[in-house]
């Protein structure tokens, strides 16, 4: 569809894609991508893709709705697989079979990054041909998750504490014992748990 620049792809961008959801163990999950356009935002924000691009198409999306939904649908299905991937690799489980050859498939779907280009003082990958997929769309986060799944034996993935929130993060603490996804939200909330408990016992 179109020709593009995507600068250079962070490691823990997979992670933030899963954060798209939040609670998702609670009662009431909030959901962030709820259209093209929350998703075509969050791409822009946080995946280094150009915004005149993104924005043809989000031209395609607004022309093509049921081309759309369906894209929207695979973006979401392809961050739940990154999720439970990540997951049970957090949790010392065995990654389920079908959830990897998903993500396997998406990956070999990803627009190739072989041409280096130089942007604004700085260096990108160009990609040659942008297509309305997810593959194309989420190839940065694609690409993230596949090499933070390569690097998982020396890098300590982990999922937060909290029950309700089950956030995955990198743990980059000296003793390698965090356990919370961000200690002002999760990690405040369990000590106000616990101390709220002191005083009901007392």
């Amino acid at each position: 569809m179109t020709a593009m620049l995507i600068s250079a792809v962070r490691e823990d961008l997979c992670l933030d894609y899963t954060h798209t959801v939040s609670w998702r163990g609670g009662d009431a999950p909030i959901e962030r991508l709820k259209d093209t356009d929350d998703l075509l935002k969050w791409i822009e924000r946080n995946a280094g893709m150009e915004r005149e691009a993104l924005r043809r198409i989000g031209r395609w999306t607004r022309d093509n709705p049921e081309d759309a939904q369906a894209l929207l649908d695979e973006a979401v299905t392809t961050r739940e697989t990154i999720y439970r991937i990540l997951s049970a690799i957090a949790e010392g489980k065995p990654v389920p079979d079908k959830d990897f050859a998903r993500l396997t498939r998406a990956i070999a779907e990803t627009p190739p990054r072989n041409a280096l280009a130089r942007s604004d003082g700085h260096f990108a990958w160009r990609i040659a041909d942008l297509r309305p997929i997810a593959a194309h769309l989420l190839a940065p986060v694609l690409w993230s998750a596949g090499d933070l799944i390569l690097a998982a034996d020396r890098r300590r993935i982990r999922r937060c504490a909290n029950e309700e929130c089950l956030w995955l993060f990198l743990d980059e603490s000296k003793s390698g014992t965090r356990r919370w996804c961000d200690m002002a939200s999760c990690g405040n909330r369990a000590k106000a748990r616990r101390h709220y408990s002191k005083i009901k016992q007392a």
